[in-house]
């Protein structure tokens, strides 16, 4: 059972400069603790929402309501790492902007790149990475902050399948040892079925949120869960929403 909104949405419009409505009165709940997946097609304003509810981003009309003043860690599409900063740096560089000393980072970096199985790799340069240990330390680099609240935008599209049900599962692993809440977007129905308490599905043009549902199988979950005809029946669910929201998309002209 979750405790109430930490975050709320509310009317939120979002229209670029160049004319594009990305959002439109969209309302969205997030109970603390909750899993929840992000799916839609290109285009939908996915990301846009988390860019929003992050602050890179200003809605146009709206009102974001996030209970606390917990930090807040983004995890990005690419890595996005610094190439001449050994691991351990780039891990460090959020704290590093926040004016925390290196010294007193230490630790915390530690504990991050432990949490993401990556100790023996301090020293390291990005360059020196695969594609799958890259978005490991993306991702302690959002958590060396410790936030409540994690944003993840298809942070495993790029990879290859193997290496990204691995970072599902350990992703699974990490949430149920910390408190956290986590809003993951991506264009993958299994990945979603697979790691979420609760799935918005969402249409384009403008962006709006077309259906809702809650996942109640049970955590920790694993190979076996995939296999289960549960799963198979919330992708299902998922893959009806999707292609209805898809098709109005496609009736919509340019």
């Amino acid at each position: 059972m979750y405790g109430s909104p930490l975050l709320s949405l509310m009317g939120i419009s979002k229209t670029f400069q160049n004319g594009t409505t990305a959002l439109d009165g969209l309302d969205l709940d997030v109970q603390a603790g909750e899993f929840l997946s992000i799916l839609g097609p290109s285009g939908c304003g996915k990301s846009t929402i988390l860019r929003l509810i992050s602050g890179l981003e200003e809605q146009s009309s709206g009102e974001i309501v996030r209970t606390g003043e917990d930090d807040v860690g983004f995890v990005f599409q690419e890595p996005t790492l610094l190439p001449w900063a050994t691991v351990a740096d780039n891990v460090y560089w959020p704290l590093k902007v926040k004016g925390v000393s290196k010294r007193d980072a230490t630790e915390r970096v530690e504990e991050a790149l432990e949490m993401v199985g990556l100790s023996n790799f301090a020293a390291h340069m990005p360059s020196e990475l695969s594609g799958g240990m890259k978005m490991r330390v993306s991702i302690a680099r959002a958590l060396v902050t410790k936030p409540k609240l994690l944003l993840m935008d298809e942070p495993f599209a790029a990879l290859d399948e193997i290496t990204r049900n691995k970072l599902n599962d350990d992703l699974l692993d990490l949430k149920s040892k910390h408190d956290w809440t986590i809003l993951f977007v991506t264009h993958s129905v299994y990945e979603s079925v697979f790691l979420s308490s609760r799935i918005v599905v969402m249409a384009a043009r403008p962006g709006r949120i077309v259906h809702d549902m809650s996942l109640e199988a049970p955590f920790p979950r694993s190979l076996n869960y995939r296999m289960e005809s549960q799963y198979a029946s919330y992708c299902r669910e998922a893959v009806e929403a999707l292609e209805t929201a898809m098709a109005h998309h496609e009736k919509v002209p340019a």
